[in-house]
């Protein structure tokens, strides 16, 4: 009798909090994420081009952790590059981070690739905010497949730029 009461209670919590706190937010949408990173020590690096030698910042967004990625560099551009793998199927997609510039601005770039010469640009945002600023990017178009998603951070070049990225999140849209 206590147990199936203790069920009864437990079943009703439940339902009160899926009603009040939405579905999507505990169970998930169906825009799961294929990726998903804030930076924080214990999460690698290895889908990254330039992984090895990034750098951080002890700084970050509410709920972004302890730290965020660095973008920054010279002439030779992008600065880091995210290769997500080849697409399997041509859905459309979207990236969603907090970026903050600390000088002179800095691009996100989404795009397609199936060679260094053949490259398909899907989206571009521009970083102006010196705060941290939520930005969300996506695909203009559906991702040919084959081809490797990547994801490309530039800040800096002829004149010396920097940016911080956190909470990084790239979503298949179906």
């Amino acid at each position: 009798m206590m147990k199936q009461m203790l069920s009864q209670v437990f079943v009703l919590i439940a339902a009160i909090g899926l009603l009040t706190t939405g579905c999507e937010k505990i169970l998930g949408t169906m825009n799961d994420f294929i990726y998903s990173t804030s930076f924080e020590k214990y999460e690698s690096m290895d889908a990254w081009e330039q992984g090895a030698s990034a750098e951080y910042k002890s700084d970050a967004p509410t709920g972004g952790g302890n730290r965020s990625l660095y973008v920054s560099g010279g002439c030779v551009v992008p600065h880091m590059i995210l290769d997500m793998g080849k697409v399997k199927s041509d859905n459309l997609y979207s990236v969603s981070f907090f970026g903050k510039v600390l000088a002179n601005g800095g691009f996100v770039q989404l795009y397609a690739e199936v060679s260094d010469s053949e490259k398909v640009l899907l989206g571009s945002i521009q970083l102006t905010e010196m705060d941290w600023k939520e930005y969300l990017l996506q695909s203009s178009t559906p991702v040919p497949v084959g081809y490797n998603l990547k994801i490309e951070m530039s800040a800096g070049g002829f004149i010396a730029g920097g940016m911080i990225i956190d909470l990084l999140e790239v979503n298949e849209l179906k």
